[in-house]
């Protein structure tokens, strides 16, 4: 199974979180706002959505974010 949720730091952008799902990737936007008081520049693919943190944030912040939410939600944590 491959992980709907990718992170991966960008020089250019800071850390870039990939969601392979657009409806995940609403509700995470909804969480980061809500619960994590987090705001993302946020662009649509086809297939996947990104999440842009910036310069300012690193991969292990998101990581926990991303397992904090994948706790609540434990059937999004992969992708079938």
């Amino acid at each position: 199974m491959e992980s709907l949720f990718d992170i991966k730091e960008s020089e250019k952008y800071g850390v870039v979180l990939t969601v392979r799902d657009a409806e995940i990737a609403d509700h995470f936007d909804d969480y980061l706002a809500e619960q994590c008081y987090v705001f993302t520049e946020i662009k649509f693919y086809e297939c996947y959505v990104e999440f842009y943190f910036g310069q300012a944030s690193c991969v292990e912040k998101v990581n926990y974010i991303v397992e904090s939410y994948t706790k609540l939600r434990p059937n999004y944590q992969k992708h079938p």
